[in-house]
């Protein structure tokens, strides 16, 4: 029997040029709010920034830390039933 090679990234997120799918959100908000006040490479600088400063948060928490935190601040929607209203923080028989 062969061994069969299994890849090392098979769980990794999805990357969109050097980012992965979370890291771009910083980006694009600053990058977009750049170009909205016209000062477009500020903008980028300042996304490149934010990118870092959040690569840096996000590697010293657990996965998943950041829809948890955005779902504890209720800025996360969803329609689902299995998913109680963040605000209500103590739950009555």
């Amino acid at each position: 029997m062969e061994p069969v090679a299994i890849p090392q990234s098979i769980d990794d997120p999805i990357h969109i040029l050097l980012w992965s799918a979370d890291e771009i959100v910083p980006f694009m908000v600053s990058m977009l709010t750049g170009m909205l006040i016209d000062q477009f490479i500020p903008g980028l600088v300042l996304g490149f920034i934010a990118v870092k400063f959040y690569r840096r948060f996000r590697d010293n928490r657990p996965d998943g830390y950041t829809l948890h935190a955005l779902y504890w601040l209720g800025l996360l929607p969803s329609r689902a039933q299995t998913i109680p209203n963040p605000y209500i923080r103590r739950f009555l028989p």
